[in-house]
C-alpha cells in the first residue's frame, strides 16, 4: 500500500495560495490601468485581461478550499491507514478524535450556558404554564371563570409537556433541576421529571395524584413538623377545585400565595401529565413480537419564593427554600405509596 504524503499536499495548497496572491497583485495593477480615462469612441465589448484573471482567481480560490478540505481528511485517514508503518498512528488518531469530542462538549456547554443565563435573567417573567386571571369574591363566578379556562389550560399544558419530553425514552427515569438564588431576586426552582410506572393504569396514577393533592396539608405538616391549614370549596366531585393553604413553619414564618405584606409568598405552578401506551419489548424480554403496557408520568414544576419586605432571617429563608425543594419529592413518594410502589 502506498504512503500518502501530507507534507506534499501541504506544499500544493501553499503553492496555490501564493499563486492567488500573485494574481491578486497583478489584478490590482490592471485595475489601476483601467481606471485611466478611455476614448469616447465606441468599441466592441470583450473580456479584458482583468476579467479573465478575476475568473481564474475565483476558480483557484475554490480549488484551494477544496484541497484544504481534502487535506484535512487525508491527515486523519493517513493516521488510520498507515497502521504499523508509523508508531504515532494510534496516539495521533486518538488525539484527533479527542479534539473532535472536546469541540462537541464545548458546543453543548455553550448551549447549556445560554439556557441557564436566560432563566437567570428572566426569573421574574411569566413561565410557560402561567396565566394571569382575575377572580372575584363570589364563589360561583370564580368557578365559572376557571371552567372557561379549562380547555385552554389543558391544551397549553399538553403542548408544553410534549415539547419538553421530546426525544426522551418514556420507559426511563429522567430528572432535571434548576435553582436560581440571586441577591435581591426571587428564589426560583424549576423541576422537570419523566418516570415510568409499571403494573398500574393511567387512571390509577391520576386518582392517586388527586388523592394526595387533596390531602397536601397533611403531607406538609408531617414532612416539616409545621402546621398547615387548607381551605377549599368542598368540591371534591368537581374536576376543578379551589384551595388555599397557609403554613406556619418551625421558625414561625407564615407562608401562602396571598397577602405578601403579611406573609411570605410562595407561588407554585405544576403541570402533571400521564400517558399510557404499548411499547415493543426489548430483545432480551421476548423478542420483537411482544409488547408491554407502559404508563409514563411527566412533571414540570416552577416554584418561587417572592422577595418580601418582612426581613426574614437567614434561617427562616433557608427553611423556606429547603421545604420548597423537598415538597415535590415528598408528594411523589406519597403517590407511589398510594399505588403500592416504593
Amino acid at each position: 500500500m502506498g504512503v500518502i504524503s501530507i507534507e506534499g499536499a501541504d506544499e500544493v495548497v501553499s503553492l496555490l495560495t501564493q499563486v492567488i496572491a500573485s494574481e491578486h497583485d497583478q489584478d490590482a495593477a490592471v485595475s489601476r490601468t483601467r481606471s485611466k480615462p478611455e476614448s469616447s469612441t465606441p468599441v466592441k465589448k470583450r473580456k479584458t485581461a482583468y476579467d479573465i484573471r478575476r475568473e481564474q482567481k475565483g476558480e483557484l480560490t475554490g480549488q484551494v478550499d477544496k484541497l484544504q478540505k481534502q487535506l484535512d481528511e487525508l491527515k486523519y485517514w493517513v493516521l488510520l491507514e498507515q497502521g504499523k508503518a508509523a508508531q504515532f498512528t494510534i496516539p495521533g488518531g486518538n488525539r484527533v478524535l479527542q479534539e473532535f469530542i472536546q469541540e462537541q462538549h464545548l458546543e453543548l456547554a455553550n448551549l447549556q450556558a445560554m439556557l441557564a443565563a436566560n432563566l437567570q435573567q428572566n426569573v421574574a417573567s411569566l413561565q410557560p404554564a402561567h396565566t394571569i386571571i382575575r377572580l372575584g369574591s363570589d364563589p360561583i363566578e370564580r368557578h365559572k371563570t376557571l371552567v372557561a379556562l379549562k380547555a385552554q389550560k389543558l391544551r397549553e399544558a399538553m403542548r408544553f409537556i410534549s415539547a419538553r419530553s421530546q426525544g426522551l425514552d418514556p420507559r426511563s427515569t429522567y430528572f432535571q433541576e434548576e435553582r436560581n438564588n440571586m441577591p435581591e431576586e426571587d428564589f426560583c426552582l424549576v423541576i422537570f421529571e419523566n418516570r415510568a410506572v409499571h403494573g398500574v393504569s393511567a387512571r390509577m396514577v391520576f386518582d392517586a395524584f388527586i388523592d394526595v393533592a387533596h390531602s397536601s396539608e397533611i403531607v406538609v405538616s408531617e414532612m416539616f413538623g409545621s402546621v398547615t391549614i387548607r381551605e377549599d370549596d368542598e368540591a371534591d366531585a368537581r374536576d376543578i377545585s379551589q384551595m388555599r393553604a397557609v403554613t406556619s413553619t418551625t421558625q414561625g414564618t407564615l407562608v401562602e400565595s396571598n397577602s405578601p405584606e403579611e406573609r411570605a409568598r410562595r407561588d407554585t405552578t405544576t403541570v402533571f401529565m400521564i400517558r399510557s401506551f404499548l411499547h415493543p419489548l426489548s430483545s432480551d424480554r421476548g423478542g420483537n413480537e411482544g409488547k408491554e403496557f407502559v404508563v409514563a408520568a411527566s412533571r414540570w414544576s416552577c416554584s418561587k419564593i417572592r422577595r418580601s419586605a418582612m426581613n426574614l432571617s437567614p434561617d427562616a429563608m433557608q427553611e423556606l427554600q429547603e421545604s420548597t425543594v423537598s415538597f415535590g419529592n415528598t408528594m411523589k413518594k406519597c403517590i407511589l405509596q398510594r399505588l403500592g410502589k416504593r
